[in-house]
């Protein structure tokens, strides 16, 4: 209804015409001025295509698809007709919008504006190859067989089980499983050492995962991949029998995190000393302390607190805490069994770096390659997931080393 009513007053306004209104000299000159126009937006449609043809070259050194250039050349004419239109209401002179004579001319103008942009593509192409040195390479013969058989890029495919790092933390089953069977792409040149590298780096970005370990053949394929999540807060680094407690006070100036430092209360008539500890972190007048377990109860909920640096040397534990933290390396505590097979052997055999051994009241600290491990000792090894692994391998069928982190 809409419609009928709209061609009604388009009617009203302007008759439809027939051919026989143009006679004699006025269809002549009608017609010369057709032709003009189409010829001119049709040049109109080849500089546009010409121009988006040779920009597009120069800037990606590749071919304009032939559609983008054909619609960019023809949208120029159709933009200023559509203006014309509105302005005059008549896209020709001396021609309503609803006449066969406007339709006669809008294709004509069509049709030249989709030839002369064809045109205006490949010659811009052309010209662009010319400027830049630019050589074109066609989609069919021997080259660019060689080029697509060459491969711009080689997949890597990741098994379809994933493990897990010996030392970390087990990664969640959903990124297991995200992981299983994943394929990757990377540029064919790479070596294997930079294939695994740049396929750890991804793995480890794309899904948040704190150490990832792939084996991969002479020829570049993923044999195993085994991750591990990144030990989270503080409660990895504190040692036996230490809690870490915030409370509300500000640490002096002087104070850095792993300071030895004294907690008092605020009170400035009747302050005590409250306990003794290690500075973790500061934010604001939020404090982190370490402390010793049996210590914890001593704070008050809401109490506020001072704390000052004992005169003591800072040690660097905490140093080492945290180049342990930021690295693949991790601890393990292991116990020395009666005819196990690191009965006797000396501690600088064993995979990784021996920390310290506990012999009950007696601890050795880094001590050297040749002291011999006893039946019950309790060995600390720092090293990396695959030398904990081997360790691990060489335990069995003993036992599993127990992980702290």
């Amino acid at each position: 209804m809409t419609i009928a009513l709209g061609l009604e007053a388009v009617a009203s306004t302007h008759p439809l015409q027939t051919g026989g209104e143009f006679g004699g000299n006025t269809t002549l000159e009608w017609t010369r001025t057709a032709l003009l126009g189409i010829l001119g937006y049709g040049l109109l449609a080849g500089v546009g295509a010409l121009v988006a043809a040779f920009g597009y070259r120069a800037l990606t050194v590749r071919e304009l698809p032939i559609g983008p250039a054909v619609l960019v050349g023809t949208t120029l004419p159709a933009g200023w007709l559509m203006t014309e239109a509105l302005r005059h209401g008549e896209v020709i002179a001396d021609s309503p919008l609803v006449h066969y004579t406007s339709g006669t001319f809008l294709l004509g103008v069509l049709f030249v504006g989709c030839v002369a942009a064809f045109g205006g593509y490949r010659l811009g192409d052309h010209l662009a190859c010319g400027a830049y040195g630019i050589t074109p390479i066609g989609s069919n013969g021997p080259v660019a067989t060689l080029v697509q058989s060459a491969g711009l890029a080689s997949a890597v495919q990741l098994p379809a089980s994933i493990g897990d790092a010996e030392g970390y933390p087990p990664v969640d089953d959903e990124r297991k499983r995200a992981l299983a069977g994943r394929e990757f792409l990377f540029p064919s040149g790479l070596s294997v050492p930079g294939r695994r590298s740049r396929l750890e780096s991804r793995i480890e970005s794309d899904f948040g995962v704190g150490y990832v370990r792939a084996d991969l053949t002479d020829a570049g394929a993923v044999t195993s991949i085994a991750v591990g999540d990144q030990q989270a807060g503080v409660s990895s680094t504190l040692g036996p029998d230490q809690v870490a407690v915030a409370i509300a006070g500000d640490p002096s100036p002087r104070a850095s995190a792993g300071d030895p430092i004294e907690v008092w209360t605020a009170d400035e008539d009747s302050s005590r000393l409250v306990t003794t500890g290690t500075l973790r972190a500061s934010a604001g007048s939020v404090t982190t302390v370490v402390v010793d377990a049996d210590d914890a109860d001593a704070f008050e909920p809401n109490g506020r607190y001072q704390l000052t640096t004992r005169p003591e040397t800072p040690s660097d534990g905490h140093a080492l805490v945290s180049a342990i933290r930021a690295g693949d390396e991790t601890v393990t505590a292991i116990t020395v069994e009666d005819d196990g097979p690191l009965a006797s052997e000396f501690a600088g055999w064993v995979a990784g770096t021996v920390l310290v051994i506990d012999r009950g009241e007696e601890i050795l600290s880094l001590p050297a390659d040749k002291e011999p491990l006893q039946p019950n000792d309790r060995v600390y090894v720092f090293g990396t997931p695959t030398e904990l692994e081997a360790l691990a391998t060489e335990l069995e069928p003993s036992r599993t080393p127990e992980m702290r982190a």
